[in-house]
């Protein structure tokens, strides 16, 4: 924070600029917020994907008839909640 703006924020009344300048502070800091966060939700997304290719790839090698009965069992579950 600058000098300024960190002297303001101690005394009774701030200028407008001052707070022009808290204002800049608040939203560097919700815009590398946001970013991080947009980065752990990338990760994950790829983390996930990776996990799906390599489920897609057990599926592609499983029988038929483990197929189906896998998924009976899965419409089961499904409509038991």
């Amino acid at each position: 924070m600058s000098e300024q703006a960190h002297s303001a924020s101690t005394g009774s009344e701030p200028t407008p600029e001052v707070v022009a300048q808290l204002l800049d502070v608040v939203a560097d800091h919700s815009v590398d917020h946001a970013l991080s966060d947009m980065e752990q939700m990338i990760a994950r997304l790829r983390a996930d994907a990776g996990e799906a290719a390599e489920a897609r790839e057990v599926l592609r090698s499983t029988p038929a008839a483990v197929l189906r009965e896998a998924l009976r069992m899965r419409a089961a579950r499904i409509e038991a909640v």
